[in-house]
């Protein structure tokens, strides 16, 4: 038995890789993360690409801070696979930007032991939302850190970084304080429809923000490097 993690992109069904969308055209069954009260937003994505008839197999996905129904959902959604991949021999999880960064299949590991599981990389939103305002992720001999908004931010050790990606930004002025010389932009349902692109300083604190980018001023040499 083999299941594949496929990585389906930020949100754009046209930013699928080329083997994410042959796995999705030919695998007997997929499966898709289902929280109650939210979109499946990786089953949107390739939706336009999934072939009329083949099974899509929901999977319950727990996301509140208790550990018993975390470990409930999880417990069900592994149960689920088998049994599909026990009728089909193989699948494909449909994960929404890559298949390996923050993904919730990854938490179903332990779970499947004796699965052959393979991830497929998806581009992800961070990238996404370099292109959108045309800004580097990195130059030269720089890097880039991509971190979580779940917990406040300690921008120590991070100031070396041209670029610092918030997943999940919830605390917008927390992040200005914590970065006040650094340019950034907030992100919403990035290549979906009602995607929303604005300056930090423009973002509405009330929303919840999937993704903030902050990026470290550039000197002339350094924008002229690489």
């Amino acid at each position: 038995m083999r299941l594949y993690l496929i990585g389906v992109g930020p949100g754009d069904p046209e930013l699928l890789t080329l083997r994410a969308l042959r796995l999705i055209q030919t695998l007997p069954v997929l499966f898709y993360p289902l929280e109650e009260g939210r979109e499946p937003l990786a089953l949107r994505t390739a939706q336009p690409h999934i072939p009329k008839g083949t099974p899509l197999v929901p999977l319950p996905l727990f996301t509140g801070g208790n550990p018993e129904k975390t470990r409930a959902a999880r417990q069900e959604s592994a149960r689920r696979i088998w049994e599909a991949l026990a009728r089909y021999g193989e699948g494909g999880y449909l994960v929404l930007g890559d298949s390996l960064l923050y993904a919730s299949p990854v938490n179903l590991l332990p779970y499947l032991q004796g699965v052959e599981v393979e991830a497929v990389p998806g581009i992800s939103a961070h990238q996404l939302a370099a292109a959108r305002v045309l800004k580097p992720l990195a130059m030269g001999e720089e890097g880039f850190a991509v971190v979580t908004g779940l917990k406040p931010l300690d921008p120590t050790g991070l100031e070396r970084f041209r670029a610092v990606f918030v997943y999940k930004a919830k605390d917008l002025e927390a992040l200005e304080r914590a970065f006040p010389e650094r340019k950034g932009w907030a992100f919403l349902r990035l290549g979906m429809p009602g995607e929303r692109v604005l300056p930090l300083d423009q973002a509405r604190r009330e929303d919840y923000w999937t993704l903030v980018g902050l990026w470290r001023a550039a000197s002339p040499m350094q924008e002229g490097a690489g």
